[in-house]
């Protein structure tokens, strides 16, 4: 398979921003945290990245580009602006910086099964014109108050403002993970993502653990009150 340039530069445009790249974590079910209420969140997460200085173009396909996995802290908070909207921040050590807004759009804070919709923008740095736009999908199932499994299907885009870069980087693909706790929660979190530009793509794996934080009122409110 023949690979012109420009190809080959937007991709490994990934492996050139391997610090800056967009933030592709998870932990987050499909909840609010109910009007006037806060968390916050930390996790420890290894990504994995093409590693295009080890690879030698023989006609092969993308997914033969040797892998390296690198690892970051990321930290996070969110703000319950209405009952069923939530402001979300997130900043990690590679220096992205995301804001967005998270919508429930089924179930309320006691319902077994829960669905959001999202937004965020995200840059590296702040001035490094280097941005992502990510339309996350959150739906959790909660057998009981002390356990949840979540699904996050998720959209991103990533592309440099600098004059002349016309190649952007398209993400593809979810997060699935388990929660454990009522209050405050700890899970495990993994990621797939195919991540491509001009038709062509590679699969990027990443594994995660964390915790939230509940900061605010105890619990969700109870019919009739």
């Amino acid at each position: 398979m023949k690979k012109n340039l420009s190809l080959v530069l937007a991709l490994a445009g990934i492996s050139l921003f391997l610090s800056n790249c967009a933030s592709l974590t998870g932990f987050q079910d499909g909840r609010s945290v109910g009007k006037n209420n806060g968390e916050i969140m930390g996790s420890l997460n290894f990504s994995q990245s093409p590693d295009f200085d080890n690879w030698e173009d023989q006609g092969d396909s993308l997914d033969n580009v040797p892998n390296l996995f690198f690892p970051s802290i990321e930290f996070g908070g969110r703000y319950g602006v209405a009952e069923k909207v939530d402001i979300t921040l997130r900043l990690n050590t590679n220096l992205n910086l995301g804001i967005g807004v998270k919508a429930q759009m089924l179930g309320d804070r006691e319902s077994k099964a829960a669905l959001a919709l999202g937004a965020e923008a995200g840059t590296f740095g702040l001035i490094s014109g280097l941005w992502n736009f990510q339309v996350p999908v959150y739906f959790s199932v909660h057998p009981t108050e002390n356990f949840a499994w979540y699904l996050t299907p998720k959209f991103v885009y990533q592309f440099t403002s600098y004059a002349g870069a016309d190649n952007g980087l398209s993400y593809t693909g979810a997060n699935t993970g388990l929660l454990f706790g009522k209050r405050n929660k700890f899970g495990l979190d993994l990621g797939y993502y195919r991540v491509g530009a001009e038709g062509e793509s590679i699969g990027l794996f990443q594994v995660g653990i964390g915790g939230r934080f509940a900061l605010g009122k105890e619990d969700a409110p109870k019919s009739g009150k």
